[in-house]
C-alpha cells in the first residue's frame, strides 16, 4: 500500500498515484507480429513459434482420437463422476439461457422480430502448463454446444 500525503488545501489527483499504464506496447506489437506471421505462413509459422516459444516439435496439432482415448481411460473415476455432474449442472444452466427468435407483423404490416441463429464454429482454449482445467472445457464447449455451434475446436499448449 502506498500513502499519499496531501498538503493543505491541495487536491487529490491521479498524477499522485504515480502508476504506470497497464497498457503494454511491447506484448501487443509482439502479438501482432505473431499473428501476421501466422496470417501469412499458416501451420508453419505455428509450428515454428510452437518450438520457440514451448520447446516442443509439433507435427499434427489434431490429437489423435487414441490420445483422446486412452487419456480418458486414465481419469480417477471419482474425478470423472465429479466433472459428469459439472456438464450437467453447466448444460442444465445454459438451456435455461437460451433464446428463440420470434418474429411478428405490426398493425401497418411491417415484419419484426429477432432471428437467434448459433455461429458456425467457435474456438477455444485451455490454459496449460503445470496445472489442468478441464472446467475451463467445459463452461467453454458445453455454452457452445447448447448454442448449436456445429464445431468447437480446443486449442490448449502442449
Amino acid at each position: 500500500m502506498r500513502r499519499v500525503i496531501l498538503s493543505q488545501g491541495e487536491t487529490f489527483s491521479n498524477d499522485h498515484l504515480q502508476r504506470t499504464s497497464a497498457f503494454n506496447a511491447g506484448a501487443l506489437e509482439a502479438a501482432t507480429n505473431i499473428v501476421a506471421r501466422v496470417r501469412e505462413e499458416g501451420d508453419a509459422a505455428l509450428r515454428d513459434l510452437t518450438a520457440k516459444f514451448d520447446g516442443v516439435e509439433i507435427e499434427d496439432f489434431r490429437v489423435s482420437q487414441e490420445a483422446i482415448d486412452a487419456a480418458i481411460a486414465q481419469i480417477d473415476p471419482h474425478l470423472q463422476k465429479s466433472l459428469a455432474q459439472a456438464a450437467r449442472q453447466i448444460r442444465e444452466f445454459h438451456e435455461r439461457q437460451k433464446q428463440q427468435s420470434w418474429f411478428s407483423v405490426r398493425a401497418d404490416g411491417a415484419l419484426v422480430g429477432s432471428k437467434v441463429e448459433p455461429i458456425e464454429s467457435v474456438g477455444i482454449y485451455a490454459p496449460g502448463g503445470r496445472a489442468l482445467y478441464p472446467s475451463t472445457v467445459l463452461m467453454n464447449a458445453i455454452p457452445a454446444h447448447v448454442a448449436g455451434v456445429s464445431r468447437i475446436a480446443l486449442c490448449t499448449p502442449p
